[in-house]
């Protein structure tokens, strides 16, 4: 149930009828939690300080050391970035060498209800 009343484009941008779909609540706030991650720290045009660190620890050993690197980045992002959200838990694997999995738990503050979202991190 989406009761959230900001609206806004998500990305990768969608047509439908040739028009851009314009999303809201929860899918609107996945989108952005998807662009927050992804988005390399200083690599935005104009807004520099946008995005996370994750992409600087992608070709870490894959050990407690990563996690808690991993674990700093996106503590950093989140709460910098998505101020709708808490973030309540996360956990990281690495299925293989070519990508990362973030699974996250968050609570949207506005509707006091949990959510949660599944993130693969792709390395080139």
């Amino acid at each position: 149930m989406s009761v959230i009343r900001t609206q806004g484009l998500i990305f990768p941008l969608e047509l439908s009828s040739g028009h851009h779909v314009i999303a809201e609540g929860d899918d609107l706030i996945k989108s952005s939690i998807k662009i927050i991650l992804a988005w390399p720290l200083t690599t935005r045009a104009y807004l520099g300080e946008f995005g996370s660190r994750i992409h600087e620890a992608l070709e870490d050993q894959n050990d407690e050391v990563l996690v808690t690197i991993l674990r700093r980045f996106v503590i950093d992002a989140i709460s910098t970035w998505e101020l709708r959200i808490n973030l309540l838990e996360f956990n990281f694997t690495r299925p293989n060498n070519e990508s990362l999995m973030i699974d996250l738990v968050y609570e949207i503050r506005e509707l006091d209800i949990q959510d949660t979202l599944k993130f693969t991190y792709y390395i080139n």
